[in-house]
C-alpha cells in the first residue's frame, strides 16, 4: 500500500477506506468523489 506522498491508486484508496473499487466507481459518477488526476496508464489516481 502507499504510505508516501505520491497519490493513491483507486484500489489503494478502497482498501485503506474499507469499501470496494466499484463502491468508488459509483461515487465518482455520482460526483461524490473526484480522482485528483489520471496516470499515463488511464489510473484514477486520489490525494
Amino acid at each position: 500500500m502507499n504510505t508516501g506522498p505520491h497519490p493513491y491508486r483507486i484500489g489503494e484508496l478502497a482498501a485503506r477506506v474499507g469499501v470496494s473499487v466499484r463502491t468508488l466507481h459509483h461515487y465518482d459518477r455520482l460526483g461524490l468523489v473526484q480522482p485528483s488526476a489520471r496516470s499515463e496508464a488511464g489510473y484514477r489516481l486520489y490525494g
